[in-house]
């Protein structure tokens, strides 16, 4: 589909599949936090975490500014 879609169609598709992308990686960071115990392992998984959600954040606000919406949270 995204390679068929133009102009904003492609760009909310495109933002939309990469919030869900992004989401995969804060679950797979907190599921790791219960699992580990190494410090360099749980420093990175927590750094994942921060950055993926603010990338969530400013993804979220580029769709606001083309009209649209996210797609239902994984993360709720």
């Amino acid at each position: 589909a995204l390679r068929r879609a133009t102009g904003r169609d492609a760009e909310v598709l495109f933002l939309r599949l990469m919030i869900r992308h992004h989401e995969g990686g804060v679950l797979m960071a907190n599921a790791l936090l219960s699992r580990s115990s190494r410090q360099d392992v749980v420093a990175l998984a927590r750094s994942i975490d921060r950055s993926q959600a603010g990338e969530i954040q400013t993804m979220a606000g580029m769709l606001t500014e083309r009209g649209a919406q996210p797609l239902p949270s994984l993360l709720r």
